[in-house]
């Protein structure tokens, strides 16, 4: 086991001694960094004159969710919504009169977003439930028939999806199992966090494949192999420590990039609302999954950690078949890539569609791993979180024993 950890410590070591490992990552943090102070850089303007920053705004909306007089949507909820939009009205009745007032229109639209900061994302949830629905008039929404119209939404949902009778059994009883009223509060940092987390996890796929892909290649690119497989752990633990390395990497670059975005997440729109329905985000409405915004969190970031070691193992079996790091690197982007659009393209084909949702770049968007196709096994229906990772596991197993044995085994020139 010494031997093993030596030289996977010797592998770290030439992985972080190369250039374009630096460059990779740097390029992996420049973007995770962006992507979490993205939203707030830049300025609201109405008719070529500054409202506010889009930091202020949503420092605004943050204080305006983390201080709710009432925290569940509840008919006492949506009525002090409609006396609040309501009192609003009446208050700026003499500005909106004048909107071309010097000013005036500024502080209208100040004063309108102070109010209506903490009802945005209901606002954006109520749009959704309208654009599934059609005919439904957002004004009578209120908290007796707010739940009447989210199971009326996802009945019309799953007819669109053509789901089968089994699954549609399951999520009804799945949304059963959903508390109701559900709590509301700041779900802001948990909805940028989900959008942005397929995007930081595709670009990170892409720099572990820059990365890994001389792993076995290399040697062979530099004319090493033959001084590394006559080695006296060449053939055997060298070729094990390689592999440990590359996954361990994988494994350790999801976790360390999470951190740091959670972290800038954490500092500009807050993580105060972990213990909400996924059902109250924005991501998480269409989803029937029982579980709050942080138990969610922990199943996509999870799914997407074993995503991106299957991509790792995925980049060092074709570094042990291939010559060239370039050619690794040329099919492994391919690999990231594709599924983007084969998704579309396989949607009228069940078995397709369920294998392309179950590749690892599909695997990094967080609502696909809790999405309403599931896998049906007698009576039980799984999740894609529930299976998906096994089945990586299983792989990588495979592959790890498949490019020990080709790079063993190849032929030296």
């Amino acid at each position: 086991m010494r031997e093993l950890l030596n030289l996977t410590g010797y592998e770290y070591k030439k992985i972080f001694q190369k250039r374009s490992t630096w460059i990779a990552l740097g390029a992996v943090l420049l973007w995770v960094l962006f992507a979490g102070i993205g939203g707030t850089l830049g300025e609201y303007y109405i008719e070529g004159e500054k409202v506010d920053s889009h930091y202020q705004m949503i420092k605004q909306e943050r204080y305006a969710l983390e201080h709710l007089e009432v925290q569940e949507l509840n008919p006492e909820f949506f009525e002090k919504m409609q006396e609040d939009m309501a009192e609003f009205s009446e208050t700026m009745e003499g500005i909106s009169d004048n909107p071309k007032a010097q000013g005036n229109l500024i502080q209208y639209w100040k004063e309108y977003y102070k109010v209506y900061a903490p009802y945005s994302a209901l606002y954006t949830l109520l749009a959704m439930m309208k654009n599934r629905i059609g005919d439904l008039d957002i004004e009578e929404i209120d908290g007796t028939n707010f739940y009447e119209n989210r199971d009326r939404m996802m009945e019309l949902f799953f007819q669109g999806e053509e789901l089968s009778e089994q699954e549609i059994i399951f999520h009804e009883k799945e949304n059963e199992k959903i508390k109701t009223p559900y709590a509301y509060g700041n779900m802001l940092g948990f909805d940028s966090y989900f959008k942005m987390q397929a995007p930081n996890f595709i670009f990170l796929a892409f720099a572990v494949a820059v990365i890994l892909a001389p792993m076995f290649a290399g040697e062979r690119t530099s004319r090493m192999d033959a001084l590394v497989l006559s080695s006296r752990y060449g053939k055997n633990k060298l070729i094990q420590a390689k592999i440990l390395t590359g996954l361990s990497f994988a494994l350790f670059a999801a976790l360390g990039f999470s951190i740091i975005f959670l972290l800038e997440i954490q500092a500009v729109y807050g993580l105060s609302g972990w213990n909400l329905p996924i059902q109250a985000s924005v991501e998480g409405f269409y989803l029937n999954l029982p579980v709050n915004l942080l138990e969610f969190l922990g199943i996509a970031l999870g799914c997407s950690a074993a995503a991106l070691c299957m991509t790792a193992m995925i980049v060092m079996f074709c570094s042990a078949k291939m010559k060239t790091p370039f050619g690794v690197i040329i099919i492994c982007f391919a690999f990231i890539f594709a599924p983007i659009f084969l998704v579309n393209l396989a949607a009228d084909n069940r078995f397709l569609y369920m294998l392309v949702c179950s590749l690892p770049t599909s695997m990094y968007y967080a609502r696909s791993v809790a999405y309403h196709h599931l896998l049906s096994i007698g009576n039980h229906c799984f999740y894609f979180f529930q299976w998906v990772p096994a089945v990586y596991f299983c792989l990588i197993a495979v592959l790890a024993g498949w490019s020990y044995r080709c790079f063993k085994n190849h032929q030296i020139q």
